[in-house]
């Protein structure tokens, strides 16, 4: 192979290196979040499978701490930190993986490799998971995955991943509203949302093999909701302009609001005349990642992970649209620099103010393209 005449290819290999290369510096940072979740697999380390069955010592939910339990059995030696990292890290491979097969469908040649050496590079994408220490990537790369087998009409392994990115965190739901647009679309079966439950009960058991009670297990994600008492925990959405003094009743009018706008968006999804588009199928992806944590109330910071990921795919499929995951890119990385770094939580301002057109831009462009034919090349058809 000649790489001179491959420029893309070239291209992406200098962004992979650059992307281990700033993953290796991240690894070095620390966090309070990183702490925490090393003293979770240090408690494991000691007290190994049995450790399972304690509902105290984590607020997480069991499928994770099943990889750090399986990694205190096959690298006892390595450094909790390193683990922590290392394990979203992985994940982030899955998703470049995804990544290059989505882009297969609208590109041909190296430009789906170039592709998904972007993606691999992107800043939040990097620091969220090497960085931070966070675990979005495990359930990112699964709602990607469910994504894509969806776009290949493989609705059953789709809700299948699904249900595992459920597994892993709570958040997942922010993708089910595309779900139901695409059952009232009649683009997926009723049935298939019973796998969801099937796979997350799946995934609890050998939690409760260890012997932890199914009481506190289907108790995790309800702990959760209750952690924090904030209407914006440095989340960039217009909550955080709110003093939490005012906490109630914003919290109730805002779940109000977020029902209603989810309702009348539905109605008007399910008014458009079949068949979905390729564009639409994409863009209403990207609008329900967006629009869920943009009106719930008490979200956090990493909580636009999803639109992270899903606006870059909107930009494979619409270029034009190339400034959606630029800005993304942008709100997310000004609320990443408050926790982790400790800069002031007015950064969250500015953040807050691009997403809010982020949005609006978003839902019109779905909502406009409701009223768009659907083009012959369209494989949606």
């Amino acid at each position: 192979m000649n790489l001179r005449k491959r420029p893309l290819i070239i291209a992406g290999l200098f962004l992979i290196v650059l992307s281990f290369f700033l993953r290796y510096q991240f690894l070095w940072l620390e966090n309070g979040d990183l702490l925490m979740n090393v003293g979770w697999y240090e408690f494991l380390l000691e007290n190994g499978y049995k450790g399972l069955a304690n509902e105290e010592f984590s607020n997480y939910a069991p499928p994770y701490l099943y990889l750090l339990w399986l990694f205190t059995v096959i690298t006892p030696q390595t450094t909790p930190a390193f683990i922590i990292k290392l394990i979203p890290t992985l994940f982030d491979l899955l998703s470049v993986v995804t990544i290059y097969k989505i882009a297969c469908i609208k590109f041909q040649g190296d430009k789906p490799f170039f592709l998904a050496s972007i993606f691999f590079a992107l800043p939040t994408v990097m620091f969220n998971s090497t960085g931070w220490g966070q675990v979005d990537s495990l359930y990112g790369s699964l709602l990607l995955l469910c994504f894509y087998l969806l776009l290949t009409d493989r609705p059953l392994p789709a809700f299948i991943a699904y249900g595992l990115a459920f597994s892993f965190k709570l958040q997942a739901v922010f993708l089910l509203p595309f779900l139901g647009i695409l059952f009232i679309r009649k683009k997926t079966r009723w049935y298939l949302f019973f796998v969801i439950p099937a796979v997350y009960l799946l995934a609890m058991l050998p939690a409760f093999f260890a012997g932890r009670s199914w009481e506190s297990i289907f108790q995790v994600y309800a702990s959760q909701t209750v952690f924090y008492d904030n209407l914006a925990r440095y989340a960039p959405n217009l909550y955080f302009l709110i003093p939490n003094e005012y906490f109630h009743p914003v919290f109730e009018i805002g779940i109000s609001v977020f029902f209603v706008s989810m309702l009348g968006w539905a109605w008007i999804n399910w008014r458009a005349k079949p068949p979905i588009t390729q564009n639409q199928f994409v863009l209403t992806a990207l609008a329900s990642v967006a629009l869920v944590p943009f009106l719930l109330p008490k979200m956090l910071d990493r909580y636009f992970y999803p639109a992270d990921l899903f606006s870059f795919i909107t930009a494979i499929f619409l270029p034009e649209l190339w400034f959606l995951a630029l800005f993304f890119q942008i709100s997310s990385g000004l609320v990443y620099l408050i926790f982790p770094f400790g800069q002031m939580p007015i950064l969250a301002l500015p953040a807050a103010l691009i997403n809010t057109a982020l949005v609006i831009i978003i839902i019109r462009k779905q909502v406009g393209s409701l009223q768009n034919q659907q083009t012959p090349s369209d494989p949606m058809q």
